[in-house]
């Protein structure tokens, strides 16, 4: 029978209806699945990594570290597949107490622990009335697939007399290897100009390869920066983004060189740089500090300092301290430090002229840091949400990140601005792990 006009309205009335409650039944289900697909572990005293379900926060699974690991966890990697990676941080020129004992590295392959040579070198020899050294230390990252180790290294050969430094000739190169350190396969080489070392100090004047990758372990793409560690501060001198494409790595140049790379995706066709503040000489802020979402052309400010700010007339600087994208990249979390304290005096900039008003709303804005604020990655970018007295750890779901609040993690929905506790405790948020 043929339906009437007003049957076909009550029809799609009750469609309409029908599809309306399903939407957010059908987005809740994404979210939790999300969340399922997520890892959380957190480094405990005195030597433990601790792996949490994403939903409920009941314990998984725990696997025992190094004490070293819980103490330096800005050392520890670890990714997806609960494959765990603990390196101490060594850079050139190596420190006597570098290569006066063995440097290994301890491995969780994801079934049991292991240490790995880590491929320290340091060797001596006379080369006429000068002294010849030759350094290389080799840093491991984990792989995203779980199959590989990437490893990046500075090779440096450096000229000495007298215990000065004359000049030095430095390489960097990248590799990757099966999990027992075995089967290499070359990934491409940087050849440094050579450098002469007029301060008596290389790592003064002359340039180092810094590689940095994505915090689940390297799948398709890398990126590597040359920098000075100078007296005045930092130097950035190139950036070079490799990249894997159908088996093979290529190396392409970014310019202008990033500064401090925060978080990437879309296979390194999205990065997200912090530029710090150039001050020196015991000043913080002489710069603007910002943070910028590079999409192909596209450089889109998510961080202004001084326009949120207005602080150029006192010696206190704001900045991101870390900063991570959503899934879809629409949107990007950061936490917002400070070098100043609320409780503490304020000093006037080199140039600085006192401000009263100016003065009054830094004080304010510290009393709310550290923050977590999210923004949209567009132009103009536009806030989200803000959270004082937050540390941000990453994204459990489109629209949930995971902070720390008093020393406890936190779930908070940015849509809404609800929050949810756990009862799990942790000493900060660089020891918490979202994967």
């Amino acid at each position: 029978m043929r339906k009437t006009a007003p049957a076909m309205v009550l029809i799609g009335l009750l469609a309409g209806y029908l599809l309306a409650q399903e939407k957010p039944a059908a987005q809740e289900k994404l979210a939790t699945q999300e969340k399922a697909d997520k890892l959380i572990g957190v480094l405990r005293a005195p030597a433990e990594l601790v792996e949490y379900d994403p939903e409920t926060f009941a314990v998984k699974q725990t696997i025992k570290v190094p004490s070293e690991a819980v103490e330096a966890p800005q050392s520890v990697a670890v990714n997806h597949q609960w494959q765990v990676l603990y390196q101490p941080d060594l850079e050139l020129p190596l420190a006597e107490t570098d290569v006066s004992t063995p440097q290994k590295i301890w491995l969780w392959n994801g079934k049991a622990a292991v240490e790995l040579d880590s491929g320290v070198k340091y060797e001596t020899a006379a080369t006429g009335s000068n002294q010849a050294v030759t350094e290389s230390a080799p840093r491991a990252f984990l792989s995203a697939d779980g199959a590989h180790l990437y490893w990046f290294a500075n090779s440096a050969r450096r000229l000495q007399r007298e215990g000065m430094d004359l000049s030095t000739a430095t390489e960097w190169s990248g590799w990757r290897t099966d999990m027992s350190g075995g089967n290499r396969e070359e990934l491409g080489t940087i050849k440094l100009p050579e450098c002469p070392c007029s301060a008596g100090a290389c790592d003064e004047t002359c340039p180092y390869g810094m590689a940095w990758a994505p915090e689940d372990g390297v799948a398709t793409y890398f990126e590597m920066s040359q920098t000075v560690a100078g007296k005045a501060g930092t130097e950035y001198r190139a950036s070079t983004l490799f990249r894997e494409e159908g088996g093979k790595w290529t190396a392409v140049p970014i310019t202008p060189p990033l500064r401090r790379v925060l978080d990437a995706a879309a296979n390194g066709s999205v990065i997200v740089e912090a530029i710090p503040d150039t001050g020196c000489c015991g000043l913080s802020n002489q710069s603007d500090d910002s943070t910028i979402v590079h999409k192909g052309e596209a450089a889109i400010t998510v961080f202004d300092e001084r326009a949120t700010y207005r602080n150029p007339d006192y010696d206190v600087s704001f900045f991101t301290s870390n900063a991570k994208l959503s899934a879809d990249g629409a949107e990007i979390a950061m936490t917002i430090v400070s070098t100043g304290e609320a409780s503490k005096a304020i000093q006037l900039t080199e140039d600085g002229q006192a401000n009263p008003e100016e003065s009054k709303q830094i004080r304010a804005a510290l009393a709310e840091l550290p923050a977590v604020e999210v923004k949209t990655v567009e132009e103009p970018s536009r806030r989200v949400a803000f959270v004082p007295h937050a540390t941000l750890v990453g994204w459990l779901s489109q629209k949930e990140i995971l902070i720390v609040q008093d020393h406890r993690l936190v779930v908070h929905n940015v849509t809404t601005g609800a929050s949810r506790k756990s009862g799990i405790e942790v000493e900060d948020a660089p020891h918490v792990f979202l994967r």
